[in-house]
């Protein structure tokens, strides 16, 4: 059967079984996203005939929708690896049902200035900033640093334009009497080249336990390269995402680096997390509103399997909190993690004693 010969019931049904899928393969998100977008098509046009009943569950799905098109629209065609054009088609895809969305808009921006798309730079940079003034779900809000890159890369991208501009000008076949006296270009280079500095020399968080940088590509480069001893080094690439211990580079899937993320930096041994504390990180929820109980510890299993690879299965360890199966990492056990700031990241994970 073809999706839209389902009902809404057996939608519910293949979402619930898709997300409890053993290993998230190739195409894993592209085929969620298509029973989502299925789902939501369906409720739209049941809440036009019964409003009271469906509008809340079409604006579930919807939340659904944008948070899948926004956070895994780069892994459409490899769960392991980024694709920028499915990143920019899902984004755009993000801003048609969320059109004031800060982070799909800067997304955007990075992406296009990345692909020396300047124009389209300076329209995403200028939108994220201003949407960000009103916006309420902090989950897509910028944090300071991204809200800070965002007005740099605007004023960058608006430079190579008015430098463009300016090349342009410069080919015109201009009589000598018409010709603009004292056109000075070089403050253009050197405030795009102090600015390029920047934003090169703070492209990546590295997080530690005590400590919140910011440092370049390159020294992420060197860390992977000579990771520090027996430290848990979790990376989140321009690629792919891996961890590492010492031993060579072992890839990880998108969703379970992003647990593994959560666990290492907001649950501890006195407040370990449960099934509510990684609710963004589930689709299907139960009776009470929150992860199914199984879901979570299945998931919790498949990292712990994944960490075995490198004798860190009982890393991970369980007990009881707030009277749920909770779990927290191995205190004593060291970690770094890497992450560009232009990511899609919560903010909760860069705290005020942030250092650069």
């Amino acid at each position: 059967m073809r999706m839209k010969e389902f009902t809404l019931e057996q939608l519910e049904d293949m979402e619930i079984e898709w997300l409890q899928k053993e290993e998230q393969k190739d195409g894993f998100y592209s085929q969620l996203i298509n029973i989502y977008k299925e789902m939501y098509s369906r409720l739209i046009l049941l809440v036009r005939k019964d409003q009271e009943q469906y509008k809340e569950y079409m604006q579930y799905i919807e939340k659904r929708l944008i948070d899948c098109y926004i956070k895994y629209g780069t892994y459409l065609k490899m769960s392991q690896v980024k694709d920028d054009r499915t990143a920019i088609s899902s984004l755009k895809n993000a801003i048609t049902l969320d059109k004031h969305n800060p982070i799909a808009h800067y997304r955007l921006g990075f992406l296009s200035y990345k692909a020396k798309d300047f124009v389209q730079a300076v329209k995403y940079f200028h939108a994220a900033i201003d949407s960000q003034r009103f916006y309420q779900i902090r989950q897509y809000q910028l944090n300071e640093q991204q809200l800070f890159h965002a007005h740099m890369y605007l004023t960058n991208s608006a430079l190579y334009v008015a430098n463009q501009s300016y090349q342009d000008m410069e080919k015109l076949k201009w009589r000598d009497s018409e010709q603009l006296q004292g056109y000075e270009v070089s403050p253009i280079y050197d405030t795009l080249s102090q600015n390029e500095n920047y934003l090169r020399s703070h492209a990546f968080y590295s997080v530690t336990k005590n400590q919140v940088r910011t440092c370049s590509l390159e020294a992420c480069d060197e860390i992977v390269e000579h990771p520090p001893k027996h430290t848990l080094v979790l990376c989140f690439g321009d690629r792919e995402v891996f961890y590492i211990l010492n031993g060579e580079p072992i890839a990880l899937s998108i969703y379970l680096a992003d647990i593994l993320r959560h666990m290492l930096l907001m649950c501890s041994i006195d407040k370990p997390g449960t099934r509510i504390t990684f609710r963004h990180y589930f689709g299907s929820f139960g009776k009470d509103g929150e992860v199914v109980g199984a879901t979570f510890r299945k998931s919790i299993s498949r990292l712990r399997s994944r960490l075995d690879q490198m004798g860190l299965k009982d890393a991970i360890i369980q007990t009881r909190y707030l009277d749920e199966t909770a779990y927290y990492f191995d205190e004593n056990i060291p970690y770094l993690i890497l992450y560009r700031v232009d990511d899609v990241v919560a903010n909760e994970y860069i705290n005020l004693h942030s250092s650069n």
